[in-house]
This record gives structure tokens, sequence and C-alpha cells, in this order.
């Protein structure tokens, strides 16, 4: 018996998409571009449907990987994981995938440009925990080493820490330096980017102590000035 569009309709819940009845039964459904081609009447082989069902599934699945890339950028392992969670065939993965590279999506060389600067400015981290962060998203080793080379740690150490001194400053040194020490580790920062940033804060600690000292004795030295010309001029 041969295979004849019996009928074609919008679905109800997407007017994007359409259902495509075969011989008064449903088949399968399309998106626009491809059922726009369709016609009630027309006769399909089963190559022809297959192909239809095969391009409409790669052009599914190129356009949910960019509503998922609406939110944030996303490295290409991240994008590969996401379609095939939709259960997108391997065919139509690999389709949208070099789709999304030809036209600039997706760089994973760029991608960890601004992870590494996203973090920077708003919650820095040590080499190790940015490498482990990456590796997660299936980018290279060799891409991560290329971009953290220019990575400034101890600048990232101090402007982690920076926020927290002013919180920790009538604490003891012992207890200050762990407190700091523990919080960089967890961020991922090395043994020596640790110790020495712990002493650079505990020495911005006691300057900063030292000078609040200074500037209440001058408020105070001040004040007795204030009242005695006060009382030499009262009597």
């Amino acid at each position: 018996m041969p295979r004849v569009i019996t009928s074609i309709t919008v679905q109800k819940k997407n007017k994007n998409r359409f259902n495509i009845f075969i011989n008064d039964q449903y088949a399968f459904s399309l998106n626009r571009q491809h059922a726009g081609g369709l016609k009630q009447g027309e006769p399909l082989s089963r190559n022809r449907i297959e192909d239809l069902k095969q391009a409409d599934e790669k052009d599914t699945a190129y356009s949910r990987a960019l509503f998922y890339l609406k939110f944030r950028s996303r490295s290409r392992m991240e994008i590969e994981r996401y379609l095939k969670g939709k259960k997108f065939s391997s065919v139509a993965i690999t389709t949208a995938l070099s789709r999304l590279e030809d036209n600039g999506y997706i760089n994973d060389l760029n991608f960890v440009r601004l992870w590494i600067d996203n973090r920077r400015r708003f919650k820095p981290k040590g080499s190790y925990a940015l490498k482990w962060e990456l590796r997660e998203k299936g980018i290279d080793e060799q891409i991560i080493n290329s971009v953290l080379m220019d990575f400034d740690e101890t600048e990232s150490a101090w402007a982690a820490v920076t926020p927290r001194i002013d919180r920790m400053r009538n604490l003891e040194k012992s207890k200050f330096k762990k407190r700091l020490y523990d919080f960089l580790n967890r961020r991922g920062f090395g043994y020596s980017i640790c110790k020495e940033t712990c002493d650079q804060a505990w020495e911005k600690n006691i300057r900063s102590n030292s000078d609040d000292c200074q500037s209440c004795k001058k408020s105070i030295s001040d004040g007795k000035e204030k009242n005695s010309t006060f009382k030499a001029r009262k009597s």
C-alpha cells in the first residue's frame, strides 16, 4: 500500500511544529521549515520519511543547544552532555556541535578565558580549583594550561581575602591566619600562595589597627585641647 500524506496539522502546544498523517494515521512531526515543503496527497517513500525525520532531529538538536546557550556560555562537552540527556541521536548531536562551532557559538579556548575572568571578578579561585572546574566541563588539558600560563594567582588570592580582612581584624594572630589559610585552601590556592597571602594580610591588619589607634589617640588629644580652651574662655 502506498504511503500518502492525508493530513498536515499544526500542533496545539507548539505552533512551529506540524503533525504529519499518512494514510489517515499519525506518522511523525516536523518543524515548519521541513513541513512547509510537503502537501496533502503527496506520496512518501520510506527513505524520504527517514530523511525528513533525520533532518528535523538535527535542526531540533541545534535549536535546543541555542536555547541552552542563552543562559551562559558553555563548553563543547557541556552541550554534548545536554543533548545526550535529551535523547538525541549521535548523528544529530555531532551535526549540531559542528554548526555551533562554525557559527561561533562554542569555542573552548574563549570559554576558558571567560570562565577564569568571571571567577577573577566575582569569586577568585586558585589554579587547582580552576583546573578542576574546567576539567569537569570537558576542557582539554592543553587549553587549560595555555590560558593559566598568564594567570596571576597571587593577585587572585589577594582579591579573595581583601573583603575578609576587616571582618577578622580583632582575631589573634594564630586564629586570623588559620581562618584565612583554610579559606584560601578551600578556594584552591596552593600552600606557598596561602602562606604568603596570610602573612601579608596579617601585616596589613596590624598596620590598620595601629593607624586606628593613632587616629583614636589624636581624637582624644584634640578633644582634651578643645575642652581646655573652652574652660580657659569660660574663666
